[in-house]
């Protein structure tokens, strides 16, 4: 996946000491494929915030200053948009102290813009997700996936799968109802692009229908799609 899709114009705000050095910051980020505006660290405030409505803030100290910090808490009393905090030659206790203020992240610099889109673009995940928590408990008529235990239940029996199986089986039961192709599943579990020869998914697909007692002839669960791909499913409530 493309990380720029995941964080395709976003807002960020940038407060810094030096907004004529930090154009060229700002400028590397809107290469990154964020909107930016650039505000002066005097304004570190809820006014902008307020107008610009950020989803991210960076603040770019320039140097450690105690002054900043305390507004940096402010903010934060306010204000739940992930906040990145950068200073040249930080020490470990005022990095500590910037993270306890309010700060999710401190980062010294220099450090490569490649690393600062990445945190930014990590610390924007971590806000989707907790806006948007994943479901732990997957249903499908007595067919019950379980996530945080990694434990799978069918009519009622616990069903032991292998790691990968069940992560398959997972990926199957978030897309539930949509079918997924080899490709997709092999990108998902393995990280890379699907060779075209490799049988494994299918392997795996005849491994877990076998598990929970799915005729492969006539599945109520994991059906195959054939030239599309496969389909987790409950014949019962579809």
């Amino acid at each position: 996946m493309n990380p720029s899709a995941v964080i395709s114009e976003k807002r960020l705000l940038l407060f810094a000491d030096d907004c004529e050095a930090d154009s060229v910051l700002a400028e590397n980020l809107r290469t990154g494929g964020f909107q930016v505006q650039l505000q002066g660290l005097h304004q570190l405030q809820a006014e902008p915030l307020n107008r610009f409505q950020p989803d991210l803030v960076l603040i770019d100290l320039g140097t450690p200053s105690l002054e900043y910090l305390t507004s940096c808490k402010a903010i934060r009393s306010d204000y739940q948009v992930p906040i990145l905090m950068l200073a040249d030659q930080a020490n470990e206790m005022f990095q500590v102290l910037g993270l306890e203020l309010g700060a999710d992240d401190f980062v010294t610099k220099p450090l490569p813009t490649t690393l600062l889109l990445a945190k930014i673009r990590a610390l924007l995940r971590r806000e989707e997700e907790s806006r948007h928590p994943r479901k732990k408990v997957i249903q499908l008529g007595e067919l019950i996936i379980d996530a945080s235990r990694r434990e799978v239940w069918c009519c009622g029996t616990n069903v032991q799968l292998t790691a990968r199986e069940f992560d398959l089986l997972w990926c199957l039961a978030e897309n539930a109802r949509t079918i997924l192709s080899r490709d997709k599943i092999h990108q998902i579990l393995f990280n890379a692009e699907y060779n075209g020869f490799d049988r494994s998914i299918d392997i795996y697909i005849s491994r877990i229908r076998q598990k929970i007692g799915d005729d492969p002839l006539n599945p109520r669960y994991l059906k195959t799609i054939r030239g599309a791909g496969y389909l987790l499913v409950d014949n019962n409530c579809a």
